[in-house]
């Protein structure tokens, strides 16, 4: 029987056996099989490549840890994500941690953006290591990032509510794309290679979303960015979130 890893870590390979065989929660089937057909579909390509690339040669790994205002399941994604970063670069480039949440019937956007944010909230109260020394506490800081085990990390969270900003929308829940920050080492936007990717990105982001892209959206330490509003975009361009949602403790 393929079972995931004992921090609840499974592999794309274990993943598609347990589904073949009919091992696997047919929730996790059904969020496991959407993602990967989001990010290997060649008629609609996703916007980032990494994150095609990643799908394709098995080097997401991914938890399934339950309903995210269960307790319990932030517990398990803790732990989860506390392993997944001890040993994120023994897998390879531009590897990541997919988080599937279990599915929910009709909620409203406002609630998914408070899981969401009440997720990262958790982690930083249960967080094993101290923040990083290297990275500025006030999320106001154009270098803040979200940090966790000592890892300063970038996070996507796509949702069922996003239509017109398509490459946010999934069908079935909250998922949150988890990136440890050194995956893009050498892609800054100064450098030549970080210029190219972010411009073949964002063409193929303008192809795909139905919205243009973000005024939020931008480069790390861009002194008019902040990363974390980039972690939930709103639906429409008019739309901002003025103040971070996390507390102090969480920073």
């Amino acid at each position: 029987m393929n079972t995931p890893e004992p921090n609840g870590l499974w592999t794309r390979g274990d993943l598609e056996a347990a589904i073949e065989r009919g091992e696997l929660a047919d929730w996790k089937a059904t969020r496991y099989r959407t993602f990967h057909g989001t990010m290997t579909d060649d008629e609609a390509p996703y916007p980032c490549y990494f994150a095609v690339e990643a799908e394709e040669e098995g080097l997401f790994r991914y938890v399934f840890p339950g309903d995210p205002d269960d307790p319990d399941a932030r517990s398990r994604l803790a732990r989860a994500l506390e392993a997944y970063l001890d040993g994120y670069e023994s897998i390879g480039e531009f590897s990541s941690l997919v988080v599937l949440f279990e599915p929910a019937d009709d909620q409203p956007p406002e609630t998914y953006k408070r899981q969401f944010w009440d997720v990262l909230e958790y982690l930083g109260e249960h967080d094993p290591e101290p923040w990083p020394e290297t990275v500025p506490t006030d999320p106001d800081h154009p270098k803040w990032r979200y940090c966790f085990a000592g890892e300063a990390l970038f996070l996507v969270a796509r949702a069922p509510f996003y239509e017109a900003r398509r490459s946010r929308h999934t069908s079935h829940g909250l998922e949150i794309t988890i990136q440890p920050a050194g995956v893009f080492e050498g892609l800054s936007g100064m450098s030549d290679e970080g210029q190219r990717a972010r411009s073949t990105i964002r063409n193929r982001l303008s192809e795909y979303d139905d919205v243009p892209r973000h005024p939020d959206s931008g480069d790390y330490s861009d002194p008019r960015r902040r990363e974390w509003k980039q972690y939930m975009l709103p639906e429409t361009n008019e739309e901002s979130v003025a103040r971070c949602p996390l507390s102090e403790r969480s920073r």
